[in-house]
């Protein structure tokens, strides 16, 4: 039997991330919690990510994604070897999501940007 899901219920979930991020931090390991992704393992940190989307996705199918637009020149607060990037909601606390980054060293006092990058759901399988 076939599997299917409405792409206005994929949308609603990118929906979500867009409009409760008000966080994007660069991090040297992996946060499972707010706490660890705004201060512990920070390397940088901006309360303005934007986003372009949802719409339709590059995995075929039904797939739909949202774009995390470009963070450019984000001073780096601490040194550190950048290896994930998360998104958080600031007024409850929230880790949203976590990615995993390019390794770049960061030298605290400089600036770091983070590229344009996409968040995209599947259809079912």
């Amino acid at each position: 039997m076939a599997k299917s899901c409405n792409s206005a219920v994929l949308d609603a979930a990118l929906q979500y991330l867009e409009d409760n991020v008000d966080r994007i931090s660069v991090c040297s390991t992996q946060p499972t919690t707010y706490a660890e992704a705004i201060t512990t393992y920070k390397l940088a940190i901006s309360s303005t990510p934007t986003f372009t989307g949802p719409g339709a996705g590059d995995g075929g199918g039904s797939s739909r994604k949202t774009t995390v637009d470009q963070e450019a020149t984000i001073t780096v607060d601490a040194s550190g070897d950048a290896q994930h990037i998360a998104l958080c909601k600031s007024g409850t606390s929230t880790l949203l999501y976590v990615t995993t980054c390019t390794l770049q060293g960061l030298t605290a006092g400089n600036t770091v940007t983070i590229p344009a990058w996409d968040i995209e759901l599947g259809t079912p399988t």
